[in-house]
Formats: C-alpha cells, sequence, structure tokens
C-alpha cells in the first residue's frame, strides 16, 4: 500500500474535505462498536468509493480512539473529524480502477483565501 497514515499533504487533505463536504455519512458506527461485520462493511465500502464518510452515532466520547483502531486495522487515511462525523481516504488498490486523482505537489494554485 502506497499511501501511509498522515503521509497527505495540507492541500490534498483540503481537496478530500472538498470532495467529502456536501456528501451524507457512507456509514455509521453503532451500538455493536468495532465488530468484524464493521470492517468488512467498512473494507468494501472505502475500496469501492476511496473517500468514506463514518458518523459516530455511539461512542462520541471515544471516536478519536476508535478512529485510530480503524486507520491502524484498514490502512486507510483519517482526512479529518469534524463533530461526531469523520472522513478517511484509501486509495484502491488497483491503479487502473482509482476515481479520485489527488493534486500533486506541496502548493496548489487555489487563489481563494481563508478568513
Amino acid at each position: 500500500m502506497e499511501m501511509m497514515s498522515g503521509s497527505l499533504t495540507n492541500p490534498q487533505r483540503k481537496f478530500l474535505r472538498r470532495l467529502a463536504h456536501g456528501a451524507p455519512a457512507a456509514m455509521q458506527l453503532g451500538k455493536h462498536g468495532l465488530t468484524p461485520n464493521f470492517y468488512q462493511s467498512f473494507e468494501t465500502a472505502i475500496t469501492s468509493h476511496e473517500l468514506l464518510k463514518l458518523r459516530f452515532v455511539n461512542f462520541q466520547e471515544e471516536r478519536k480512539e476508535l478512529s485510530a483502531e480503524i486507520v491502524a486495522a484498514t490502512g486507510a487515511v483519517l482526512v479529518s473529524m469534524v463533530g461526531h462525523t469523520a472522513v478517511y481516504y484509501r486509495p484502491h488498490p488497483d491503479p487502473e480502477k482509482r476515481k479520485i486523482a489527488l493534486p500533486r505537489g506541496s502548493r496548489t494554485t487555489d487563489t481563494s483565501q481563508s478568513v
């Protein structure tokens, strides 16, 4: 796997956050927690979509620890966590089937400025 945890540049994270912004949460982590069924569903979803939004329905207080476990178990990268929703990214293992092309380089030509 070429993408290691935390290896995204800031422009790449910004790009992925922008892609995930309007999308609803594709999965929810509920009362059963991190079960083998959860991981199987996560693997299927992230392999097909590459970018996955996860809502922590239960376990809101433990979301950071659970998110670290998900990253360690799946090889996905935590893009962002806002409130009770986390966004994960993992490129498709087959380069021919990748849907998301990350921007290259350390800087983008984005002329918008944050206030």
